[in-house]
């Protein structure tokens, strides 16, 4: 109840307001308002809106106020009377629009079936007020041609206005599914780029799984101590079994990606573009600011797009994470060279001391550590990436780093990469 008058005063009180501005057209005192408006778009808006008791306060409002302003100008009330068709018509438009929505229900909701409606409402509630102030002068012609364009032009406005509503509403509605669209495209590669990983430490399970084996058998056939022997076989079999759950997740989540990595693919200008939007929001995060250049005389479309994201997005990261400063400079170009694409990223930081340069591809090797809770980067970003670029895209990666540049160039063959856009 409170919220419905809270509705009640706040709508009526923006109808009273407009209704200040209108015009006299054929008699005195029979005024043009474009306050009638209001009510079929809010009507159209606001779900739940109180038509009835919206359109009496505002008749009631607008009386009121035509007359306390005659009284202000005038310092009388003798003339007040004029302005009762007024309130007239703001009651006679709320009913019948009122009738209208409950004899069309949802038909009327649809602005353009409801363009004829809402002519006709507009043109009986003026010829309602018209009868009231001329009586059967109302039917004069020009009185009928001027109600009924007005009723076409008040009318052609508010179905101007509402399909600005809709585009504005429809447009919002697509920025928000393009973001989301990006988050979940950023989130696949990142799956994609771990799914890589699990099915590597697969390999790695089943050889501790032997070693341990390895162990109760070297530890039963040597006379070893039965509780040690029993040790080495329980650690053999429960190796066993987190094999099997973890082959379950990974068959899980490859099974739920590979539908999606079926999509449809990207150009290397979107795919880049949706990079530097996200990215720029993870150097944020880190209280940095990233400057992002990108320079590609080539737009190829590929259907390997959360690969080459993964590739990318890891060496963004890396020399995101590696910042000592906080601006991040990093500049990607892309070049066509016979039958490879060459991708040159460049870290325009510290740069990489000459004593790890051949260590920085290997397995958990990391510089970077978070010296507040002890937790050293797992060191497997750079790895990943050489593991995609070599053997998902049959490709290449050097690496080049001086103090205050690090260059990582990537060939990809371009057979490797692109598809025909559809």
């Amino acid at each position: 109840m409170k919220k419905t008058l809270g509705k009640v005063l706040f709508f009526s009180l923006l109808i009273i307001l407009a209704a200040q501005l209108s015009m006299n057209l054929f008699i005195a005192d029979f005024k043009i308002s474009i306050a009638v408006i209001c009510v079929p778009v809010f009507l159209f808006l606001t779900e739940g809106f109180p038509l009835i008791l919206v359109t009496i306060c505002s008749a009631i409002g607008v009386f009121a106020l035509r007359t306390l302003m005659y009284w202000f100008q005038y310092a009388s009330l003798d003339h007040t009377a004029f302005f009762l068709p007024e309130a007239g018509f703001y009651i006679c438009y709320g009913l019948l629009l009122f009738g209208c929505t409950r004899i069309l229900k949802g038909t009327f909701l649809n602005k353009n079936l409801a363009v004829i409606p809402l002519i006709f409402i507009d043109y009986g509630a003026n010829l309602a007020e018209l009868l009231l102030r001329i009586r059967t002068d109302a039917f004069e012609p020009k009185a009928q041609a001027g109600i009924l364009l007005v009723a076409l032009l008040r009318t052609a406005v508010i179905w101007c206005i509402l399909t600005i509503f809709e585009r504005y509403r429809l447009l919002l509605l697509k920025q928000e599914h393009e973001e989301r669209y990006h988050r979940l495209l950023m989130l696949i590669s990142k799956l994609d780029g771990e799914v890589i990983w699990m099915r590597k430490n697969t390999a790695l399970i089943e050889e501790t799984m032997r070693t341990s084996y390895k162990l109760f058998e070297n530890l039963k056939s040597s006379g070893a101590e039965p509780g040690l022997t029993s040790s080495a076989l329980s650690v053999a079999k429960d190796i066993h079994e987190i094999k099997k759950e973890y082959l379950l997740i990974m068959r899980g989540i490859s099974e739920a990606l590979d539908e999606e990595l079926k999509s449809d693919g990207m150009h290397l200008e979107e795919l880049l573009l949706l990079l530097k939007d996200a990215m720029a929001l993870v150097a944020k995060e880190q209280d940095k600011e990233l400057l992002l250049t990108l320079e590609y005389a080539d737009n190829p479309y590929t259907d390997r797009h959360y690969a080459l994201m993964s590739i990318f997005r890891n060496l963004f990261i890396n020399a995101i994470e590696a910042a000592a400063g906080q601006k991040v400079r990093i500049a990607l170009a892309e070049a066509s060279q016979g039958a490879d694409y060459i991708f040159s990223v460049t870290d325009y930081g510290a740069g990489i001391e000459p004593d790890y340069m051949d260590q920085v591809f290997h397995i958990g090797f990391s510089t970077k550590i978070n010296y507040a809770t002890g937790e050293v980067n797992r060191g497997l970003g750079l790895n990943l990436v050489q593991d995609l670029v070599e053997n998902s895209f049959s490709g290449h990666i050097a690496l080049d780093s001086r103090p205050g540049k690090t260059t990582f160039t990537i060939t990809i063959p371009k057979e490797q990469l692109e598809v025909t856009a559809t």
